[in-house]
């Protein structure tokens, strides 16, 4: 192997699905490109890629390789930012998530703790469990929180070993339905999928399954079909509809109370088969979580507790 680089060309590779677009991206022609992948692959005796009619796809070792050359990128990254001479003396965080009010109090909490005085650069982005796991993987954030239904686990643990992606638990829970106070249902203690079948429900448009047969996922798909749904990709957009809408709902992690009233809203026990969830924080295995990220862990459980227990 020559060097670093053509570690970096194949992880590009790898994420355009292209050779001449990960050119493109490199600022390099594509032959010289090319023949950087075919010298890697004769380095390493693999092939890496399969070459396709529309694009490059990884062979099953050329995945097991790239995981590993993304994980010495990311090192080599880290450590570069760790020993690189600098006057910069930010506190820097990041984390992709779910869409949820109790991460984004533990964010504030994260946040309050390093005091007023402090200097901080936080990126705090809100995404569904499959960019996120992009999202980290490509290096782009240290930390993740997905959200997945335990029935799909197996599903969602294969995702992250394929992109060498370690999980810890942050919290498990049942999903309840979020209605305005003025809903029909709103009075009543626990409610079924039924009792919502002619309401409108509030989702989010980015819950893919990683992997999941096509029989389940059409029937996935014709459930939704059958309702009245407005889909949205920001968490005050969903809180502002329902809370408006008096026939709107949106099945949903537990909120706080504070939450809730600031919109109007209440939440109620919803009945439905596989109503176990669990959030779960990932990163790239190697990657050492600095103290921040620790007492991040820390806060997350901690008010998932404080939401969940009531």
């Amino acid at each position: 192997m020559n060097n670093l680089l053509q570690l970096k060309y194949a992880v590009e590779v790898e994420k355009t699905g292209s050779i001449s677009k990960a050119a493109e991206n490199l600022y390099m022609n594509q032959p010289n490109l090319s023949k950087s992948i075919r010298e890697l692959e004769d380095d390493i005796g693999i092939a890496i890629f399969d070459r396709t009619a529309k694009g490059v796809v990884p062979t099953e070792k050329g995945r097991e390789f790239l995981g590993y050359a993304r994980n010495i990128l990311s090192q080599i990254a880290e450590m570069e930012a760790l020993y690189k001479p600098t006057d910069d003396k930010k506190t820097r965080f990041d984390l992709c998530a779910p869409r949820a009010s109790y991460i984004s109090q533990a964010l504030t909490e994260v946040i309050l703790s390093l005091g007023p005085d402090a200097d901080y650069s936080i990126d705090y982005r809100e995404a569904g469990a499959m960019r996120t796991i992009k999202q980290v993987a490509n290096g782009i954030n240290q930390l993740g929180v997905i959200r997945y239904q335990t029935i799909y686990e197996s599903n969602y643990l294969t995702a992250l070993a394929e992109r060498s992606l370690v999980s810890e638990l942050v919290c498990e829970f049942s999903c309840v339905a979020i209605l305005s106070k003025r809903h029909v249902l709103a009075n009543q203690e626990q409610i079924t999928l039924r009792d919502l079948a002619d309401c409108t429900e509030v989702l989010y448009g980015d819950g893919s399954i990683p992997s999941l047969p096509v029989n389940q996922a059409r029937e996935l798909a014709q459930a939704n079909e059958a309702k009245n749904t407005i889909t949205i990709y920001e968490r005050a957009s969903q809180l502002e509809l329902i809370s408006r809408l008096s026939s709107a709902y949106a099945i949903s992690s537990p909120a706080p109370q504070e939450v809730l009233e600031r919109f109007g809203l209440v939440q109620k026990r919803v009945d439905f088969p596989g109503n176990v969830y669990r959030d779960v924080l990932i990163y790239r295995s190697g990657y050492h979580l600095t103290r921040l990220d620790r007492l991040m862990f820390e806060k997350l459980r901690e008010s998932a507790k404080r939401v969940i227990s009531k």
